[in-house]
């Protein structure tokens, strides 16, 4: 019994020793919320080092710094230097801000948390919304709102359906940017998953945008597209590809200097191809690509991941070819023109082209016996 209340009386001393010290050391400026309060440790001890009051905490340990509540199951506290050392399922909660870490260093002069081991950072909001990064390590600099996270970087946002990883991120959420970089790629949840990767990605919040610079490709099981810069607005859902963009798919090759991408529940439904179009395509779904059409715009509809028709503005010149085979006979058809229609069948077959508009061609049959 005696014992017992020896403890007590030494875990009394040391926290009113501590919320002096902590709360009214004036030979620093001190942070906001500087309050210290602990909550509960199996153990603790306090010692002093030359001018440095260290406060060991052991077992269940959980206190508070102004509003920031920290737990683990050992943590050394330096008062003078204001730093804060956790080890062992560590987690820091503020306000809608949850960090979970093998170990954590918080320096609260200037309120920044060093993170180390299986690194979650996770961002909830009162409507269940939320944003999350993991890492190997990272960065939370609590007065400028900002976050990093570097290492085997997986990051998710539920509000957009999407997902990505890299080997360093950048979130600062005062301002609602963030960046990915180091073998960045993103994941878009839906019906059919768009794949995007790049040399850099940058978010805006505000804007819901994603843009992605140099060596860009975007990928899905039906079509891949590449160019050096990708601009993604995800609430509309429209990608806007520059810089020698190309398109491919089993039924299109395609240039241009812009690409204009619109989705529907991340699947692609229409694509705008404008300035130097130059198409090459299939009589078929898979099959030999030997027909072009030049423009300098073409609008491509599709359905089902088929292409079901596509037209040709300004400047239109075209070729076509049907080789003969045991339903056909051969045919050649060249033509220049302002305006091309051309439609296709749900089996991908090309159905109907048409010219209009101050129409030049030449046309080629072969011979019936």
């Amino acid at each position: 019994m005696t014992s017992l209340t020896g403890k007590k009386i030494l875990f009394l001393l040391a926290f009113l020793i501590l919320s002096v010290t902590f709360a009214y050391n004036k030979t620093q400026p001190q942070p906001k919320n500087e309050s210290f309060r602990i909550v509960h440790s199996d153990k603790l001890f306090l010692t002093k080092v030359n001018e440095e009051n260290i406060l060991e905490l052991f077992g269940n340990v959980n206190f508070f710094y102004g509003k920031t509540q920290f737990r683990g199951t050992r943590a050394l506290i330096f008062d003078t230097q204001k730093i804060a050392r956790l080890m062992g399922n560590v987690s820091v909660k503020n306000d809608t801000m949850f960090v979970i870490a093998d170990s954590i260093v918080y320096y609260r002069i200037p309120d920044k948390l060093n993170l180390t081991g299986n690194v979650v950072i996770t961002e909830q909001k009162k409507d269940g919304v939320f944003n999350q990064i993991a890492g190997n390590y990272g960065t939370y600099d609590k007065a400028n709102n900002i976050v990093t996270a570097t290492g085997n970087v997986k990051a998710q946002s539920v509000k957009d359906k999407a997902r990505a990883q890299a080997n360093y991120a950048y979130w600062d959420k005062r301002n609602g940017y963030g960046y990915l970089i180091d073998k960045p790629e993103l994941w878009s949840e839906g019906k059919d998953t768009l794949y995007i990767r790049s040399e850099k990605m940058e978010f805006f919040d505000k804007d819901r945008k994603v843009i992605a610079t140099f060596n860009v490709l975007a990928q899905s099981k039906d079509y891949t597209a590449t160019s050096d810069f990708l601009l993604y607005f995800l609430k509309e859902d429209i990608a806007i590809f520059q810089g020698e963009p190309k398109f491919t798919s089993n039924f299109a090759d395609a240039v241009a200097e812009e690409f204009y991408l619109y989705f529907k529940e991340r699947k692609l439904y229409q694509a705008e191809l404008k300035d130097s179009v130059l198409i090459h395509f299939a009589n078929e779904k898979n099959k030999p690509k030997t027909n072009w059409v030049k423009a300098n715009f073409v609008t491509m509809n599709l359905k089902d991941d088929n292409l079901e028709d596509f037209t040709a503005e300004e400047d239109v010149l075209y070729f076509y070819t049907q080789e003969k085979d045991e339903k056909n006979y051969f045919f050649s058809d060249s033509a220049s023109g302002s305006f091309l229609t051309a439609t296709f069948k749900e089996d991908g077959k090309l159905d109907t082209m048409k010219m209009k508009k101050g129409v030049q061609g030449i046309y080629r049959f072969e011979n019936k016996p």
